[in-house]
């Protein structure tokens, strides 16, 4: 019996049926059995402790044991917002989020996993209501134990003082202060930033103790941006020394039986197609006409699975970073240098391992045929998505390549325009919003930022990788093998019902639903927009109204791309859960035959548990790429103070407009008291600001004509006025309160967060 073993009978042994409350030495009884050995008491004490760590038991009365619902306990997620405001996070859009009481976060930081004891309040107001009136007590919680410390390190500035020195943390939720003792501060200078560990943790006063363990740097060096965001978001960037080793051992050259296992398609013309700084090739295509119509396409991706082995170092800290993190000047990839630039990356010229989908469509683009093989291919050429577009715009070929390349090339191109077409066809979305990208100078600063260039490469590329990560997730669905899928969910039909109040009164028709709001609905609105000056305003919106993509053992289909079997395939380089699909596919394509079922539950179950991990690492990712664009992003805009620029209005709040602005795809914030023309009143319904004298509106989706007067380097806030204002007027109470807000709001509700680069592939 392994440890996950015990959680069923422990369940049942606390269930209804059961005691509910039981000591530990009960409990063993039931469990085990009372002859149980030393060795199995043991095994269900650390498997208590596991189940007590992640929110399923909880002692009460003592040492006695309870399942946690049948308590008025709670375990999750503590956020903490504006003026140390702390709440226990549901989980679940539906379920509304536990206030924390004031003074009741005990030693707990934001992003910790807590224990939460939860105790119904009211206010002295309804207290004296009578009966028939009295609304329902209200949930309150205080922290009683910290399960899970997210963070053992602190980044921020040291700021010095006559009461001596502290670490300022950088991270704004992070309420507590943290003095660094005499001797441990490693004479850092003060307004320098630094990396701390955590000796201590706050305490009633939320006064914490830190000890500096590095220097990054001052603000405006090169590089302490990324440095800082890094270690913010706890990104792991150095690998095991087992790792490392592990890395260095794996062989290049394809031998004896290996060879003679893996289809061998070296002598095809086969390409990889990525942009100018791309860091890595993981994947090549290629693409033949039939001769009786249709055709014949090829996905070959970098077989990262033969280099990464269940159980070994490399797949430990594979599953720990999760993902690749991409940064405007650098990656923290999710494998060691020498798999990910190297043997797992398709040059051309070179042999690579490859695990292929080969694809034969009909002449309509419908896949009518799927195989799955390991391969060994040999690119024909390094391609980037300028190059490839102007060619398929032009008839120009890319430079220096043999004649066979842009014959294929114009074959792939017109199968991918049939599989668009087909995708379209079904309700399948596209958010191909507009965006802008960062150019940078030498030290990293940005010396530039252009509007991004979408062409039909990009949508080559897309088209074909899509339609392999449907056809293996079909695949691995039928045989069936447990692995990981990429999941989207359907939205709530309010979510419509919120777009609709937005965009008809901007002369937007959309469509009612009767029954289940399909993606066609939202395709619709999109189509509306296509051109627009308010398109990218439009598409965030409809974006925003999705439930978020995540992985899970579950095959429930893709929402947004209307896919009924979705998985990640294509870059197992990059993210941990293609590695995990190839893992499956590459075991059916040796045995042919599925896991037994005993073996295919234990899978299921880990998959279970991969999932959720594997979202919350693509999150983080997402997190730190959008921060660091973003600091990248002001730095650069804090030199053009005093310059105008078109924005749209991307939220509207009761202290005045975030906005974006449309070429740079930068937020800012417009406050309503630099609205010098009127008194402006808040619509929270409506969205809007409306002049009391003059009926001036201002609402989401409006184009507006926008000056920069100050670039805020505490808050990383850009401040706005509506253009040929000249003077901020602001009476003391309302300058009061939208101080306040504006503490509580440092980052606008709205769509208009900054993009980090990524790669096209994006991460549907």
């Amino acid at each position: 019996m392994t440890s996950k073993d015990l959680d069923r009978p422990v369940r049942d042994a606390l269930s209804p049926r059961g005691s509910r409350l039981l000591p530990f030495s009960d409990l063993s009884r039931k469990v085990l059995g009372p002859d149980a050995d030393p060795a199995q008491i043991e095994a269900l004490r650390l498997r208590l402790e596991h189940l007590e760590r992640t929110g399923v038991v909880v002692r009460v009365r003592g040492e006695k044991l309870s399942l946690i619902e049948f308590t008025n306990y709670q375990a999750g997620t503590l956020a903490v917002r504006g003026e140390a405001k702390g709440f226990l996070l549901s989980g679940d859009r539906a379920i509304p989020d536990t206030p924390i009481a004031k003074g009741g976060l005990a030693s707990a930081l934001d992003g910790d996993f807590v224990l939460v004891r939860v105790e119904k309040t009211k206010t002295k107001a309804e207290k004296g209501r009578r009966p028939r009136f009295a609304r329902a007590p209200r949930e309150i919680g205080t922290v009683v134990k910290v399960l899970v410390r997210r963070r053992d390190t602190i980044v921020g500035k040291i700021a010095r003082g006559p009461d001596g020195t502290v670490v300022v943390p950088f991270d704004s939720k992070i309420d507590a202060r943290f003095r660094v003792p005499d001797g441990k501060d490693l004479e850092a200078p003060d307004g320098v930033f630094v990396d701390a560990r955590i000796v201590a943790w706050p305490d009633e006063e939320r006064l914490a103790l830190a000890e500096v363990i590095e220097v990054i740097g001052f603000e405006g060096d090169p590089g302490v941006d990324v440095e800082v965001v890094s270690r913010k978001w706890a990104l792991p960037r150095v690998f095991s020394e087992a790792a490392i080793t592990e890395s260095e051992a794996a062989l290049r050259q394809v031998e004896g039986d290996e060879r003679q296992q893996r289809a061998d398609y070296t002598r095809r013309t086969i390409v990889t197609i990525d942009g100018e700084t791309a860091r890595d090739f993981d994947d090549a295509i290629e693409a033949e006409e039939l001769s009786g119509g249709g055709f014949r396409i090829g996905i070959h991706i970098a077989d990262v699975s033969h280099y990464v082995r269940p159980g070994t170092a490399l797949d430990a800290d594979a599953i720990e970073r999760g993902t690749s993190v991409y940064f405007p000047d650098r990656a923290i990839p999710m494998l060691p240098e020498r798999l990910s630039n190297d043997l797992c990356s398709l040059r051309p010229d070179e042999e690579r391992r490859t695990v292929s989908a080969l694809m034969t469509l009909d002449a309509s683009g419908e896949a009518v045929k799927a195989e799955f093989t390991r391969s060994l291919i040999r690119s024909k050429a390094r391609l980037t998505y300028s190059s490839v577009g102007a060619f398929l715009e032009t008839g120009v070929p890319p430079a220096g390549v043999a004649p066979e390349v842009p014959l294929m090339l114009r074959v792939a191109a017109r199968a991918a325009k049939l599989l668009a077409a087909r995708r379209t066809a079904r309700g399948s979305l596209d958010f191909d919003l507009p965006d802008a990208d960062v150019l940078l100078g030498e030290t990293g600063d940005v010396v530039a930022i252009v509007k991004a260039v979408r062409n039909e490469a990009h949508r080559l590329i897309e088209e074909f990788m899509l339609a392999a990560n449907e056809a293996v997730a079909k695949h691995i669905q039928f045989v069936p093998t447990p692995a990981l899928y990429r999941v989207h969910d359907r939205p709530d039909e309010r979510k419509l019902a919120d777009v609709r109040a937005v965009l008809e009164p901007l002369g937007y028709r959309v469509p009612d639903v009767d029954d289940e709001v399909t993606p066609a609905v939202f395709q619709s609105i999109l189509a509306q927009a296509e051109g627009q000056p308010e398109e990218r305003f439009v598409s965030d919106l409809v974006l925003r109204s999705q439930k978020k993509a995540l992985y899970s053992e579950e095959c429930r289909g893709h929402y947004a791309l209307a896919a009924p079997y979705y998985c990640h395939f294509t870059s197992p380089i990059r993210r941990y859960p293609d590695l995990l699909v190839h893992r499956a596919l590459v075991e059916w394509i040796a045995l042919r035959r599925p896991p037994d079922g005993e073996e295919a539950a234990g899978r299921t179950a880990w998959m279970a548990e991969a999932g959720p991990h594997c979202s919350n690492r693509e999150r983080r990712a997402e997190s730190a790429e959008r921060e660091a664009l973003a600091w990248k992003k002001f730095v650069f805009l804090s030199k053009r103070v005093g310059e105008e620029f078109d924005a749209y209005i991307s939220a509207v709040v009761s202290f005045g407009l975030f906005i974006v602005l449309a070429d740079l795809i930068v937020d800012g914030l417009v406050a309503i008291d630099t609205l010098e023309d009127d008194f402006y009143r808040y619509e929270d319904v409506d969205h809007r600001l409306v002049g009391a004298t003059h009926g001036r509106v201002f609402r989401l989706g409006d184009t507006v004509r926008v000056k920069l007067i100050k670039a805020d380097p505490e808050r990383r806030m850009l401040e706005f006025v509506m253009a040929g204002a000249s003077k901020t007027l602001r009476s003391p109470s309302r300058g009061a309160a939208m101080e306040r807000n504006r503490g509580r709001n440092a980052a606008p509700p709205g769509p208009g967060s900054s993009r980090g680069r990524g790669r096209s592939r994006g991460r549907k």
